[in-house]
């Protein structure tokens, strides 16, 4: 049997050990378990679940540059300066897209002009900082010990300019 497959038998084994050590035997409780045992069971999978997400294609695919991380530090510099908070729609999506994110900075004149003055697309400037997350997580987690190869899925390109600027990615994303 794999590894995983063991992991997530284990992990399962142990919840329902605790649920049932931790529950006292009530009518009250007793009609709430079915609602309980669903909600276990999607918190034993979200746990048990592994699998890093995946990066989009056009986030892996992006062409990173020290030019554009350069120019990216400014950006950040500029827009830290600056007196930004999160608008009311912008604060209502937990898990907002990118087109989303697009949106909510090409609503903000003063923000897409240092963007222009770097000659960064709002677009290219969401897609960039997802891109520097991802192959700083990458480059850091590729030589360590893993049930599932995270690192598979990554641009290779990704992962070496991870390695070689992480500390300035590091600070530009506030890491």
């Amino acid at each position: 049997m794999p590894v995983f497959s063991r992991f997530r038998i284990a992990g399962r084994a142990a919840l329902v050990g605790l649920a049932l050590f931790a529950l006292p035997a009530s009518a009250a409780l007793a009609q709430d378990q079915g609602q309980n045992q669903k909600q276990d069971q999607k918190q034993d999978q979200d746990q048990m679940d592994l699998t890093p997400p995946e990066v989009s294609p056009e986030v892996n695919n992006f062409k990173l540059s020290e030019d554009l991380l350069t120019r990216m530090e400014k950006v950040h510099d500029a827009l830290s300066r600056m007196d930004l908070s999160a608008t009311e729609e912008e604060g209502s999506d937990p898990d907002p897209t990118i087109d989303q994110m697009v949106a909510s900075i090409e609503a903000r004149p003063k923000v897409v002009a240092i963007l222009k003055a770097e000659n960064i697309a709002p677009r290219e400037y969401v897609v960039a900082y997802f891109a520097l997350m991802s192959c700083l997580a990458a480059a850091d987690s590729e030589d360590e010990e893993q049930m599932v190869d995270d690192t598979k899925n990554i641009n290779p390109d990704h992962i070496a300019f991870g390695k070689k600027y992480s500390e300035r990615i590091r600070q530009l994303i506030g890491e």
